[in-house]
Formats: C-alpha cells, structure tokens, sequence
C-alpha cells in the first residue's frame, strides 16, 4: 500500500460537527446518522450521493465524520464499503451501530389498498416483502427505486394509487401515511453502520479492530498461517472476508474484525506479527463494537495484557545479560 498525505482538517466551524452519510435524505443511513449525531438538525447532517462522496466530504474537511452501510443480516457485507476503505481512502473507522430494518407501507392520505396499481421500492426491501406484497396486493405492478427515500418521494408525486415500502423516517419525510407495518417476510433483519473519521479512538474496554491483509503468495495453508497468529494469542475472530485486490485476476485480500483494541498487548502483538509474515496489512479502524458489553471483558483484558507485558520484560532482561561476564 502507497503512503498518503495527512488528511485535512475540517476549514470551519459547522464542518467540525457535521456529519456525512449516504443519501439521499429519509434512508436508513439517516437514522443511524441522527442517532450518532443525537440532533434532528439538518445542518447537521449532510446527505451524498454515494459512498466515495461520503469519503471524500470528510477527506476534504467538509464534514467532522461520515456514515456508511457494511453489512446487512440478509444481503452480507456492503463490497462498496469494504473497497471504499480498503482501496480508495485512508480514513479510519471510529465505532459501528445497528439499525433493525422496520419496513412499513405508506401512501399518500385517503389511499385505499383495493386501488394500488403499483408498488415503489428499492429492489432489496421488495424482495424481502414478497409475501406480503403478494397476499394483498399480488396484482400491483413493482416499481424499482434507488433508494427507499425515492420510492417514498415518487409515491408521493404520484398520489392516489400508488404504494411505497419505506422505513417510517422516509413516510414522515414526504408526508406519506403508514397503512401497514412489519411488513418483510422474516422480522430479524437489521443493518450495521460504520462511522468513518480521521483518527484512532481511545481504547473502551469493548472493541474491535479491523483489518485488510494482502498475502504474500497463493499457496496452500496460506489463510491457515494467518488464522492461527490470532489463535496463538487467543483473539477471537467475528470476521472473515476475502475481496479481489483489485490487482490480478485471482488475486484476493482478507477483511479480519479481532475483538480487542490496538492498544492492548495481545491484539498489537497479533498484528505486528501479520505485518512482518505477510505482504502488506492496512489497519481500517480499533474502535468500539457494538452490542451489550460484558462487564468481565476490561479485566481480563487487563490481565492479560499485564502477562504479556511480563513477558516481554523477562525477554529483555535476558537479552542485557548477553555477553556479560559471569553470566
């Protein structure tokens, strides 16, 4: 991987609270960035129309932090996100939050279901709806979107007639009324965010740091070699993901999340030695995981961080007696 110059600094007031994130307004991408910003106001927010351009406003001190999709429960990761962060910018992950995916129908007021002639949505929400969509309103023609915010925005222009399956931010958004809730076929679905930013956040006793790992050569027990530096140090490992390099055809790198932060002995031991064993590793972010943490977690942490620093200290001090006299 080629160095890059320091990313700028945000150039004025506004920009040091904004936050960027993938539009248009009324998506889910949204409501991750209101919960991560705790404001409703819109000079707050800063909608892009993709995820570069997400990069970018941050890159370029447009915008304090940016909001993006990695992963979702039924579609797996985002492979946008994933290059984006690998290939095409040096910004780091700051923490992640999951959003469920609530779907809901919405029309405009005095819509009756008996008159819908067609369907709007992004394709991923009409395909996860098939059921309902099929049962009561099997004759209704679907109508793709690029996004759910569009879909609501079109039903809208459109008036009486026409559906949208929305999250409720987007119904509210563009005045649409709700005539039907939990709408998708399976309830468990939900959307991991990352928010991206321009620095490494203090450790909290509950995280995870993620890497890119370029192997050196294709051979066999290649990815064996690599998993088992994590097991040695008994870091576990909630992801494994390999994506083309972009480079050559059949070569690929591994995406890695090890719960555990940079800052502790176990996790930087691990990494320093994939460093010195393989071709290139790029650190995409240590950082806060989401979800309930165990209050058992920072003190055995700290206990093992304090063997590892012992043993470290053993080594050095035998490595002082080399060539000591009497020794």
């Amino acid at each position: 991987m080629t160095d890059h110059a320091s990313p700028s600094t945000p150039s004025d007031t506004g920009s040091r609270d904004r936050v960027a994130y993938l539009g248009p307004a009324g998506t889910f991408t949204e409501t991750a960035a209101r919960l991560i910003t705790g404001t409703d106001d819109p000079e707050a927010l800063a909608p892009c129309g993709d995820i570069i351009e997400v990069l970018r406003s941050v890159e370029q001190g447009r915008a304090a932090r940016g909001v993006v999709p990695i992963e979702n429960t039924l579609e797996g990761s985002v492979t946008a996100t994933l290059d984006a962060l690998a290939f095409d910018t040096e910004l780091l992950i700051h923490g992640e939050l999951e959003i469920p995916v609530n779907l809901v129908v919405a029309a405009v007021p005095g819509t009756r279901l008996a008159e819908v002639r067609t369907v709007h949505s992004h394709p991923v929400p009409l395909s996860g709806c098939r059921r309902w969509l099929s049962s009561t309103v099997p004759d209704a023609e679907r109508v793709l979107s690029t996004s759910t915010a569009q879909a609501a925005e079109d039903v809208a222009r459109l008036g009486v007639g026409h559906l949208a399956i929305v999250n409720p931010l987007a119904a509210d958004r563009y005045g649409l009324e709700i005539l039907a809730r939990d709408v998708a076929d399976r309830a468990a679905n939900s959307t991991r965010f990352v928010v991206v930013g321009q620095h490494v956040p203090a450790p909290t006793g509950w995280d995870k740091t993620s890497i890119v790992v370029f192997i050196e050569t294709n051979q066999p027990g290649a990815l064996l070699k690599l998993m088992e530096i994590f097991a040695e140090r008994d870091l576990n490992l909630t992801k494994i993901e390999s994506r083309p390099t972009k480079a050559e055809l059949g070569e690929y790198c591994f995406f890695l999340d090890v719960e555990g932060h940079l800052a502790d002995e176990r996790v930087g031991d691990a990494l320093a030695a994939v460093k010195r064993t393989h071709r290139d590793v790029k650190l995409l972010g240590s950082y806060r995981r989401s979800g309930a943490r165990r209050t058992d977690e920072a003190a055995r942490i700290q206990a093992d961080d304090a063997d590892y620093r012992a043993a470290a200290a053993w080594l050095v001090e035998w490595r002082a007696r080399i060539g000591q006299a009497g020794s």
